[in-house]
This record gives C-alpha cells, sequence and structure tokens, in this order.
C-alpha cells in the first residue's frame, strides 16, 4: 500500500479495498433511517442525498439521528466493517495490532444546517499516533464535503494564533482559502492525522451530508489526554501480541 502521500501531506483519499462491506453498511443504515423516517426513496445514495425532502425538524429530526446512532452502536459493527474495507492501508499505517474508538459518530447534514465544525485540530488532545478515518455515505464535492490543511499549512496557520486579538479569525479564513476541498464518491474514504487543521462548514449544496468518522491506533502508541481504556478497545492483535500479552497476564497472575 502506498502511505506516501499520507506521510507528505498528512492526509489521503483512499479507494476502498473493499467496497461491498461498506455498501452493505450504507445499506443497513439506509433500512433503519427509512424505517424511523416512515418515508424515503429505496436507493441508500437517493435516499441519503435527498433525506431533507422530508422536512424532518427540531425535536423530530433529533430523535431519529439519536435512535438511528443507537441502533448503529448496538447493532452494526462499524469498526470491523471499516477495517475489513480499509485492512491494508490502515494496517500499513498502525501496524498490526489495533485498537479501534469504541463509538463511531454519524453526521446527517442537510443543506443550510448552521450547526457546523469550526476550525479546529484534534491534537494534541488526541494522541497523535491516532489515524482519522472519514468516511462518507454519499458522494461528496464542495461544501458537502470538508477541507483540511496540509502538514505545511497547518504549521503556517498554528503560527496565526499567537495574536490572542484576531489569530482565531485570521487562522480560519486562512484555513478556508489555502485549505484543500476534499471530493470523493461514495466508497472512499479519508484518511488524516490529527494534528491536521481542519473544519466542515455549512452545507450549501442541494444534497444532504451523510459520513461516519472513527479512530484507529496501534495498540503500543502513546494514548495521550483521552486514555486508551476509556476511549478504545481491542480489534485485532498480532500472533506475538497475543503471545506476549498471555504471556504477561500468567506471569503477573
Amino acid at each position: 500500500m502506498d502511505t506516501s502521500k499520507f506521510a507528505e501531506k498528512g492526509y489521503d483519499i483512499v479507494a476502498a479495498g473493499n467496497p461491498d462491506k461498506l455498501a452493505e453498511l450504507r445499506a443497513q443504515i439506509h433500512r433503519k433511517a427509512r424505517e424511523l423516517a416512515g418515508d424515503g426513496e429505496d436507493d441508500p445514495e437517493e435516499f441519503m442525498n435527498n433525506f431533507h425532502r422530508l422536512e424532518l425538524r427540531g425535536p423530530e429530526l433529533n430523535k431519529l439521528r439519536m435512535e438511528l446512532i443507537k441502533y448503529v452502536s448496538d447493532n452494526l459493527d462499524v469498526a470491523q466493517t471499516i477495517y475489513e474495507a480499509f485492512s491494508g492501508y490502515l494496517t500499513e499505517l498502525v501496524g498490526p495490532d489495533i485498537v479501534v474508538q469504541k463509538t463511531t459518530n454519524l453526521v446527517i447534514q442537510q443543506p443550510g444546517d448552521p450547526d457546523q465544525v469550526p476550525t479546529h485540530r484534534d491534537a494534541p488532545l488526541n494522541s497523535p499516533f491516532e489515524v482519522v478515518v472519514w468516511i462518507p455515505l454519499v458522494s461528496v464535492y464542495g461544501t458537502k464535503g470538508m477541507y483540511v490543511l496540509d502538514r505545511k499549512n497547518t504549521d503556517v496557520s498554528l503560527q496565526m494564533l499567537k495574536n490572542p486579538e484576531s489569530g482565531y479569525e485570521d487562522q480560519t479564513r486562512f484555513a478556508t482559502e489555502q485549505g484543500d476541498i476534499l471530493s470523493m464518491p461514495f466508497g472512499h474514504a479519508l484518511f488524516f492525522w490529527p494534528g491536521l487543521v481542519h473544519a466542515v462548514g455549512v452545507n450549501t449544496e442541494q444534497e444532504t451530508r451523510w459520513a461516519l468518522n472513527i479512530r484507529y491506533k496501534n495498540l503500543f502508541a502513546p494514548s495521550g489526554a483521552k486514555g486508551q481504556a476509556e476511549f478504545f478497545e481491542v480489534l485485532r492483535l498480532s500472533p506475538l501480541a497475543r503471545l506476549a500479552l498471555e504471556y504477561e497476564k500468567g506471569a503477573y497472575a
């Protein structure tokens, strides 16, 4: 697997090695969302793109979101499915001993929704040894996608924060102007380093954005401010790690 772009820029858009895994995951989410909405189109992408036409607002929309997130968490093994879809690339990045974030975030952003993710970066609160995987469930483009600053421009933008009066506004403006607008068809994912400045703005397109995001890291990598046992769980172990952990368990019993 070629991870040279990730190493250079801090992010990469990657096609799933097993796209059928993502398609089935999306189909399961679509079926439940359609059931909760009581209406909608049969095709998953058409349903998700045109979700705003159901005109769900306020408490009704929030109830659907919460019930759908609960269904995804309780019934779908999202972490394993995404790993299987991108196993080669993920293993190349973090190694064979992998832990994964316990919760998967599901975001539904309709056109014009003012609830947006401001310009920020995840590290140092999150470990710099993690990788964030952002998986759109529909094709994304323009403001329906997200933007990210590469390593070089992230460093430039962080210098702006040293100005206490206008630093954040300057950084946000710089990120909007210099950030890479990430477009991709369904079946791809954005892999990015938590140290990069990024944001998801207001969706001004005429389609709804649906996306999942989750984090993976090596079992033996530093955990950052967020404790590993609290936020992560073991996804897979190499034969050597499994043997060593069994040995240590017995040695200290």
